[in-house]
């Protein structure tokens, strides 16, 4: 080894080899900066507390944290329910929303968006099946309407939307698509599904019946039953 380094009245070092040679490298016997030994002996001691630390529950754990993070997350979405106006699901209120300029613009551009792909730009059905005729294969009610929306049909490729729409984006995609019932666009798919018909009730508020075709058989005139 080489002889004993000490530093010169400056308190720099000569820059001495050490005697060892390894493939042709040599290094010079320069001691390791002060701040550098007192950052890697800080470490080391860190290390030490945080075992003991995590182990007994002195340090929050990730899921610790991530459980903190939850119930943070609940409390601002409560906060955000509170000061939204509760949203009547009825078949009653969803027909009368058909009407809402606010709701089928709202509910024309969600449709856009996640609907058009499958039932077509008009409902006219592509993959999906038409959504302007009297048929419908998981009910027509504007509450089985809804709840398709919601959980959706995976078995034949339609995403649940619940956790991805808002429910007043998902009421006011059903009052769209309430609004493009009887409209008859060009190259409409085939009816599937059962025929839907509404009965007397429920009405909408205003005392109209909802919309629909009449019963096969019922007069279409009042003022002509024949």
């Amino acid at each position: 080894m080489g002889t004993e380094h000490k530093p010169q009245d400056d308190g720099y070092y000569d820059d001495v080899l050490l005697d060892h040679n390894y493939d042709g490298i040599q290094e010079y016997d320069n001691p390791m900066p002060g701040w550098w030994t007192g950052i890697f002996v800080l470490t080391v001691v860190w290390a030490g507390v945080y075992v003991v630390g995590i182990n007994t529950g002195a340090i929050p754990t990730y899921w610790d944290d991530l459980s903190s993070a939850q119930e943070d997350l609940d409390k601002v979405r409560a906060a955000h329910e509170r000061t939204r106006p509760k949203i009547e699901i009825t078949d009653a209120s969803l027909l009368a929303m058909v009407k809402d300029e606010a709701r089928l613009t709202e509910g024309k551009e969600v449709y856009a968006r996640v609907c058009a792909a499958c039932h077509g730009d008009v409902g006219q059905g592509l993959i999906g099946p038409n959504l302007t005729d009297d048929f419908w294969i998981h009910g027509g009610k504007p509450t089985q309407i809804l709840h398709t929306v919601k959980v959706g049909v995976t078995e034949k490729g339609m995403p649940a939307w619940e956790a991805m729409l808002s429910e007043g984006e998902q009421v006011s995609v059903v009052a769209f698509v309430g609004s493009l019932h009887g409209t008859k666009p060009a190259n409409a798919k085939e009816p599937q599904g059962e025929r839907y018909v509404p009965d007397a009730t429920p009405t909408a508020p205003d005392g109209d019946a909802p919309k629909g075709d009449a019963p096969e058989g019922a007069p279409t005139d009042p003022a002509n039953p024949e």
